[in-house]
């Protein structure tokens, strides 16, 4: 019996048996092993006793299987693939996963089968369990991702320390997924992940990922650095001050010296700026999209359809990702809460912003900075209602010329505190004069008027 089937053994009773785990930990080794080679034999995912489950030879084949299938649309192929995985075979099942995967949707346009975040899961839990990096990564970036449907903050981190700390995975370059590095980075932060929490841990892998020039990781770590946990913040200055982009003290505050040494992280290519995170170099972010950038009715035309089909939401969001500005906003429309279409993509309150906060700020995109006031002003699960923040975005889409804001302050339909702090920012800009009161007056109208233009 091989070392590697021992250690697969070991992973999938880890896994699955509280009793495995205390008897690693206070039994001798030996004798834990002696338990892993009986469990291998229950185990065996192959008909084959001692060949390992995921042999190169078959890795191979079911490979070129999922490239036919997704790829070419090629039915045969496809019907051999899910014959293996139903047989038990761990490549077959891994590969599978991922033909069912919504996150690699895009990349196997001509599949015969419609994306599913449940069923990809049910395929890959098996060889993650046994090791396999490609089916530990799958599961990762499905339990991780809010915007799944399938969120489990706890499962979703230990399949992903598991994939993070796996010698196949940066053996065989899985970490070209930088979005998945993202996820895993947040179960070093959050106090609910079952994970001991280290924001340096954290702050390494989230630096990777904006050196890495991840959209999501840029606009957090840009745009909501001030909105970071102190000890986060430090950790990151950290690790700029080694890459040599930072010489300021290592405070853990959000400084303009601090965002702009991100700034700066993220305009270098990946592999370089000296971090040693024990990471393979050379890794790149996907490219963008090639072809002909879709028209606006094209991608309206998309936004519609991604409500309904996996596949387009998964277009919808790489657009977005690759830095399409209307893509950006209409996938944020999609995540919104305050969006009440029936849609498959899960509410995400906090992406969403992220997006409707860059598009309004730095692309001077009214519609966005009109979004996000309202976003603000409700709040959600993950995004705490904030009048402050309403009341900026409410002026800046004044700045903007969008008119839609004003009809909306015509009415009386914000929350407590909005109309102090809008009252608050008017008379800064000398525009508003009385008594700050949080209630809609005739004066806080005709202030907003004049400072849309419409005076």
């Amino acid at each position: 019996m091989s070392g590697t089937d021992r250690v697969r053994a070991h992973a999938a009773l880890w896994y699955a048996d509280a009793r495995y785990r205390l008897a690693w930990l206070v039994l001798p080794q030996a004798a834990v092993a002696l338990a892993a080679g009986l469990a291998l034999a229950v185990l065996k995912p192959t008909g084959g006793w001692g060949k390992p489950a995921d042999s190169k030879e078959d890795e191979k084949l079911y490979h070129e299987l999922l490239d036919k299938a997704g790829k070419d649309g090629d039915k045969a192929a496809f019907d051999k693939l899910k014959a293996g995985a139903d047989a038990g075979n761990i490549s077959a099942r891994s590969f599978l996963g991922t033909l069912y995967n919504p996150e690699w949707a895009s990349l196997y346009p001509k599949s015969p089968v419609k994306a599913d975040a449940a069923k990809a899961l049910t395929y890959y839990q098996q060889p993650a369990d046994l090791g396999y990096p490609g089916a530990q990564r799958g599961m990762t970036e499905l339990l991780l991702n809010r915007g799944r449907g399938q969120y489990d903050l706890k499962r979703g981190c230990r399949y992903g320390l598991a994939f993070y700390g796996n010698p196949a995975a940066i053996r065989d370059n899985h970490f070209d997924s930088w979005s998945t590095l993202f996820w895993i980075a947040g179960c070093y932060i959050d106090s609910d992940s079952g994970v001991p929490r280290d924001a340096q841990k954290a702050a390494d892998i989230y630096m990777d990922t904006v050196a890495a020039k991840l959209p999501l990781s840029v606009t957090t770590f840009t745009d909501d650095l001030g909105r970071q946990p102190p000890d986060l913040v430090a950790a990151i200055q950290h690790n700029l001050a080694r890459r040599g982009f930072y010489s300021g003290p290592a405070d853990g505050s959000a400084t303009p010296q601090t965002l702009a040494a991100v700034r700066a992280l993220a305009g270098k290519a990946a592999g370089t700026g000296g971090g040693n995170t024990g990471r393979p170099a050379g890794n790149t972010p996907p490219a963008p999209p090639s072809g002909p950038k879709p028209t606006v009715e094209e991608l309206i035309a998309l936004a519609k359809s991604a409500t309904t089909n996996a596949a387009d939401e998964a277009k919808l969001r790489d657009l977005a990702e690759g830095g399409t500005m209307v893509a950006q906003y209409l996938y944020a429309q999609l995540l919104s809460p305050t969006n009440t279409v029936q849609r498959i993509t899960a509410p995400d309150a906090a992406r969403a912003i992220q997006y409707f906060e860059r598009l309004a700020r730095e692309a001077s995109f009214a519609p966005a900075a009109t979004s996000a006031a309202f976003l603000y002003d409700i709040g959600a699960p993950n995004l705490p209602r904030d009048p402050e923040k309403a009341a900026d975005m409410t002026i800046r889409a004044l700045e903007l010329k969008d008119a839609d804001i004003l009809k909306n302050i015509e009415e009386d339909k914000w929350g407590t505190g909005f109309w102090a702090a809008l009252q608050q920012r008017l008379a800064q800009r000398n525009l508003y004069q009385g008594r700050i009161l949080d209630q809609r007056n005739d004066r806080t109208v005709q202030a907003a008027r004049s400072l849309l233009g419409k005076q």
